[in-house]
């Protein structure tokens, strides 16, 4: 909103203050001849003045009074607030992504074309996109696939869950068994949630740390979520690596695309780490000197430094660009080149979690033909988690401290990964 832009430039003393909003010009506006006339908009069916971007009279209750051109002068328009919608020929608001107006089973998404005819943000019923399997729930703000009973794109305190209806949805439920009544909040299983430090939120609901998961630490003898720091040391990760008959243990890995040096953290690959002014750290933790001349990255699949903005050696539509998943102020310079889209066109290739990836995503296998995260309850049955076993195969097991008939392990013939 231009109204506020422009009164936060005048309260910080910036030089955009100057230029008033058009609508503050008494020629544009008679309201702005008012004491605070600037935060007023003239409508002229009766001839008064109302404060500006505010809800109800004179629009409909959902809209809210908007400034809008009519040829050089302003007018107001009665539009609705964003992250809401309209459908055609009506002027009820509807919030975005939800179901509002439409059928079961289906939510409410804007028509992005409708953006430009005369301010209208108008919407349209839609069906949601199937995900792979029933253990995700597709998030329509993003277009993106989750897990449920996971944080997903929620805020904290709530749990992604599926409405009756299917249409996902951030909930917390009093009766639910992700509630925690201490803070009124709803925390995923096997997360660190409302707890101290060293301990997991614990189906039940509680606090605790049980040496039989594959989150206990024996060094520390507390337990961390998996796939986060945890205990472990500047550049690692807290993940499964010992697969035993007893089940599973998490270990301090480096993360991904990062190499152990001799001083026993984990740096980003092609990046100054611990070495000298002049070299970067490669694969295995070696410091070696820096290949590429000043203004040019280097791409390790080709072993050769090239110029950003460049299209050799990257696909059709796309140039060499700096590292994005980089963080200076954290990981320091890279100099890793990457391909991304240029200014063309570009069918920009998005990271799925296929079965294909799944061989090489941490953390992750194929199971019935569709890529799942270990150590969930994924496709199996309530009381049971998707696991490795002694022999190296994928199957469905008893959660720890579960046994049958309370929960069903995997009898079938299993796929090896």
């Amino acid at each position: 909103m231009a109204v506020w832009v422009w009164l936060a430039a005048l309260l910080c003393g910036s030089q955009a203050a100057v230029l008033p909003p058009p609508w503050a010009d008494v020629k544009r506006n008679p309201c702005a001849a008012l004491p605070r006339g600037w935060l007023m908009l003239y409508w002229p069916k009766d001839g008064k003045c109302y404060t500006i971007y505010k809800k109800g009279h004179p629009c409909a209750e959902t809209q809210e009074l908007s400034p809008g051109r009519w040829g050089g002068r302003t007018i107001a328009e009665c539009k609705c607030p964003p992250g809401t919608a309209q459908l055609p020929h009506t002027n009820t608001c509807h919030k975005l992504f939800e179901k509002g107006p439409c059928r079961p089973g289906e939510y409410f998404a804007p028509v992005e074309e409708s953006f430009n005819k005369r301010g209208e943000r108008q919407g349209m019923c839609v069906r949601p996109q199937q995900c792979a399997d029933e253990t995700l729930v597709y998030w329509p703000a993003d277009g993106k696939c989750y897990y449920r009973s996971t944080q997903g794109p929620c805020y904290p305190g709530s749990v992604l869950e599926a409405g009756e209806d299917g249409i996902a949805n951030c909930s917390c439920e009093i009766s639910g068994p992700h509630y925690w009544p201490a803070d009124g909040s709803c925390y995923p299983h096997y997360t660190r949630g409302p707890c101290e430090k060293g301990q997991l939120f614990l189906p039940g609901p509680k606090c605790g740390c049980e040496s039989h998961l594959p989150h206990y630490h024996n060094e520390t003898g507390a337990c961390y979520e998996l796939d986060s720091l945890g205990p472990c040391p500047r550049g690692h990760t807290f993940s499964i690596a010992e697969v035993a008959p007893h089940g599973s243990r998490a270990e301090c890995r480096c993360k991904s695309f990062h190499a152990r040096a001799s001083d026993g953290v984990c740096y980003r690959l092609y990046t100054r780490g611990p070495c000298a002014q002049d070299e970067m750290i490669a694969r295995g933790g070696r410091c070696t000197k820096v290949p590429c001349a000043r203004g040019r990255l280097y791409v390790p699949e080709r072993r050769r430094c090239y110029r950003p903005g460049t299209p050799e050696p990257c696909p059709a539509g796309e140039v060499v660009a700096f590292d994005f998943e980089a963080r200076p102020a954290i990981d320091g310079l890279s100099h890793n080149g990457v391909c991304a889209c240029g200014n063309g066109a570009c069918s920009r290739r998005e990271v799925r979690l296929d079965v294909e990836a799944c061989t090489t995503r941490r953390g992750t296998a194929p199971y019935n033909g569709t890529c799942h995260i270990l150590n969930t309850q994924g496709p199996c049955p309530e009381n049971s988690w998707l696991m490795r076993d002694h022999k190296n195969n994928i199957r469905c097991k008893c959660m720890p401290g579960r046994i049958p008939p309370n929960c069903d392990e995997d009898t079938r013939v299993t796929v090896k990964s």
